[in-house]
């Protein structure tokens, strides 16, 4: 440690450009400065500093000294702070945003089970689809379907989706099954509507690892999922949204799969975090615990057509 120690003097007197300086952000003598310059000296057997009187300068070993030094320090407070992290129980509040039907299918049920295993924590949760700056609304934590954003953020995918298209038991028995995604034409369906765009979505289709789009005519167009779906259970049509959204009623048997020959991947949802958080206790059981909830909802997946 005693030569770590000389790193890091020898890292301040380079930053602050002399030893004096050095020795006054340090709070040590400038003896000490220059004896901890010349013991790393003496141990690497090379000379790190031109000093004059009045100058002082980095020599090439001292170049090449200073630059793996500061990473090797980087990497020691990187350590130290993940193991105290580890040591701690996770406490305080923890602010996160996710979209509503995530909240709601997914998260809001099983919080109960979380805030019980961490009594010390508390847990803000606001429901919205906006990107957001997760600096400047103060959020630890984001929940996200479809592209993420090129940025800093830690980004971990939880769950990979899925274009399902389905209806009811009793809309099958009346309407009978579609065979293939041009069928669609002849049957009732509810397609979602872009709500900035106002435009309907075309529904999303694979064939031979190809994709391709379709869009069947439609009584119903409506720009809330969770709406449509109810609609879908209620008999109305045929609709098709992303698996993350249909496991409910799927798992219920409340809708029944349609032409899954066809499916296509769709956007995948990923739980994103800011880089500095990612060592923050509260931060990493959260993580785990939206992963465990992904991983047991794709566990189940939809029955068999």
């Amino acid at each position: 440690m005693d030569r770590l120690d000389a790193l890091k003097v020898f890292c301040a007197v380079v930053d602050a450009g002399g030893f004096s300086r050095a020795a006054a952000r340090l709070g040590i003598s400038t003896s000490s400065v220059t004896h901890q310059i010349g013991v790393l000296e003496a141990h690497f057997g090379v000379k790190l500093l031109n000093r004059t009187t009045r100058s002082m300068s980095l020599t090439d070993e001292g170049r090449r000294c200073v630059e793996q030094a500061r990473r090797l320090l980087e990497e020691m407070d990187e350590l130290e702070g993940s193991l105290s992290d580890a040591r701690q129980a996770p406490r305080g509040s923890l602010r996160v945003d996710m979209p509503g039907i995530l909240a709601r299918q997914f998260v809001a049920p099983a919080l109960p089970r979380f805030l019980a295993a961490y009594p010390e924590l508390s847990v803000r949760l606001t429901a919205s689809d906006r990107l957001i700056d997760m600096v400047d609304e103060g959020v630890d934590v984001m929940l996200r379907i479809g592209e993420l954003p090129d940025s800093a953020l830690v980004a971990r995918g939880v769950f990979k989706n899925r274009y399902i298209c389905c209806a009811s038991p009793a809309f099958i028995e009346r309407h009978g099954r579609p065979q293939h995604p041009d069928d669609l034409n002849d049957f009732p369906c509810l397609n979602f509507l872009y709500p900035k765009a106002r435009q309907v979505r075309p529904w999303i289709f694979q064939q031979d690892g190809r994709p391709f789009t379709s869009t069947p005519r439609g009584a119903v167009a409506m720009d809330h999922v969770e709406s449509l779906i109810e609609m879908a259970v209620a008999g109305a049509g045929v609709v098709q949204h992303l698996s993350v959204s249909l496991i409910e009623p799927l798992r219920s048997g409340a809708l029944l799969p349609l032409l899954q020959p066809w499916q296509a991947p769709g956007p995948d949802v990923s739980v994103l975090y800011p880089q500095r958080h990612q060592r923050a206790a509260r931060v990493k059981v959260f993580v785990d615990f939206v992963e465990a909830l992904f991983k047991d909802a794709a566990a189940c997946g939809p029955p068999a057509d």
